[in-house]
Order: C-alpha cells, then structure tokens, then sequence
C-alpha cells in the first residue's frame, strides 16, 4: 500500500495535463459474507470533481451551510445519484494499481468547508483484495488504520460558477495515518 500522503500528487490536475484528469472512485454493490469478508460486483464510476460532481452537488444543495464544516458520508453521497444505483448496501472505493496489485481504500466520509474553494479531508480505510474472480472478495485490512487525504476543489458556495477541479490542497500536508479506532486523539469515533 502507498503511504496516503502519495495520493495527493495523482489526484490533483498536474500543471499542462487536460483539465479532466481521471479518478478512480467507484461504488461497488457489497455483499456481506459470515466469514467477515464481502463480495463486491456491480462498479459504477463516480465523478467527485466537476459543476455536475458530487461534491459540488452537495455543496450547492447544502447552500450557506456549506460555508461552515461539514461532513458527508458515502450514504448521503449515493442518495445524489438515485437512478444510478440498484437497492442495497454500496460502498465507495478509491481503487489504484501497483505492481498489477489492485488495492482498495473504502471511503467512509469527507469533511469540509466550502467558500471560494472547496476544502475536504477524505476519510478511508484499506481493504485487502482475497480475490477477483466474479467480482471482488475483500475483506477489511487486519490493522485498523484510517487513511485522510486533503483534497481541494477550485469552486465552492461562493463560487458556484467556477470549474470545481482539483487543485492542491492549501496547505499541502499530505496523508495522516490514525490509530487504532480511527480517530485522533481527542476527537469523536469514527471522525479522523
């Protein structure tokens, strides 16, 4: 698994690459097995950047409130693409590829703040591929790591007309890596 902190780099728009650069977010239908592990099928890509993406679909429906911080789950997300999905559970992934080794982070939520520009702290945690024959087996990894990753979006509450593509975060601090539970010290369970 790359350390959280490389993912920045190749979800930004590198300086003179097109202006849609691809993610690889994807909502998976998840079916629950006794074992402990899921079967994933059904992948439907997802667009987070964009006027049309569903960051700036919240945003803009969430209104002033936006301009305050916020935190989006992935049920809350799917519920902006309602034609989209068949009924049942799904869940968000970020899937990337290393050493022909896919690799899965499960989206558990976004947290941010939106004004001129969207500002937002993705909250993953890792799932180990069993296997990929008839869809994906995965299970999730045996340490209870959470992965954020501070993404930013050119456009916001205040700049609804804007092109809402990714740009480095203001900060550039990279990837965190939480403890045990998936929280920080001091913060409330399951927020990063």
């Amino acid at each position: 698994m790359a350390p959280a902190g490389s993912m920045t780099t190749a979800w930004c728009r590198p300086k003179g690459a097109p202006d849609l650069f691809p993610m690889s977010f994807k909502s998976y239908a998840m079916h629950a097995q006794p074992d402990g592990c899921a079967w994933l099928d059904d992948p439907q890509p997802l667009v987070f950047s964009g006027r049309h993406g569903l960051i700036a679909r919240f945003v803009l429906k969430a209104g002033e409130r936006a301009a305050r911080p916020w935190q989006v789950r992935t049920d809350e997300l799917h519920a902006l693409e309602p034609f989209l999905f068949t009924p049942g559970e799904r869940v968000i992934v970020f899937e990337q590829t290393e050493d022909e080794e896919l690799e899965l982070l499960a989206l558990e939520a976004v947290h941010g703040v939106s004004t001129e520009r969207t500002e937002m702290m993705f909250l993953f945690r890792p799932l180990l591929v069993l296997s990929r024959k008839s869809g994906l087996c995965v299970k999730p990894a045996p340490a209870k790591k959470t992965y954020t990753e501070g993404l930013t979006l050119e456009g916001g509450v205040f700049a609804p007309m804007a092109s809402w593509r990714w740009r480095r975060p203001h900060l550039a601090l990279g990837g965190v890596v939480c403890g045990g539970d998936g929280r920080a010290p001091g913060s409330q369970p399951g927020v990063c």
